[in-house]
């Protein structure tokens, strides 16, 4: 059985097609999944983690006012970020995270286990509102895991 980041890798490369990642709450666990496959140089172009509220807005260019008006927990920042990472590493999908794994709430409100993750297509972008239970590593591995889920599911399209 593979993983599904190795089938996603496969359909990737299947289609020549190339991903990037934009991560707050997952913290580079989904770039290091897709980089413990070989061959991922041929789909993988690259990943930020911006995990503070500032290295969003400077590394990725996400509006201090879409933060401000709607929390860096949010569909609207998540969106922000998923286009961003895709227009600066020029790939064709990009995945992004954003939320709160506890156990504090940091700089949103958003409860604990609260999970925002964008996928940015070639046509649009899809964002998903999830919220998870336990601590914060079971947060992070199903946040992780959903998110490329929900990409196996966009390229089965």
């Amino acid at each position: 059985m593979s993983s599904i980041e190795k089938i996603i890798a496969s359909k990737l490369k299947d289609m020549n097609k190339s991903i990037s990642i934009a991560e707050s709450c997952t913290g580079g666990a989904i770039c290091s999944k897709i980089v413990h496959n070989k061959g991922a140089s041929i789909i993988f172009k690259g990943g930020i983690i911006c995990y503070s509220t500032e290295s969003k807005m400077k590394l990725l260019d996400v509006d201090l006012k879409i933060i401000s008006d709607f929390s860096v927990v949010s569909k609207q920042v998540c969106e922000s970020m998923a286009i961003s990472v895709k227009k600066l590493y020029n790939s064709d999908y990009s995945i992004a995270t954003t939320g709160n794994a506890g156990p504090e709430k940091g700089d949103s409100n958003a409860e604990i286990g609260k999970v925002f993750i964008s996928i940015a297509s070639e046509v649009d972008v899809k964002t998903y509102e999830l919220n998870f239970n336990g601590d914060r590593k079971t947060i992070i591995n199903n946040a992780v895991l959903r998110a490329f889920e929900l990409l196996n599911d966009i390229l089965k399209n």
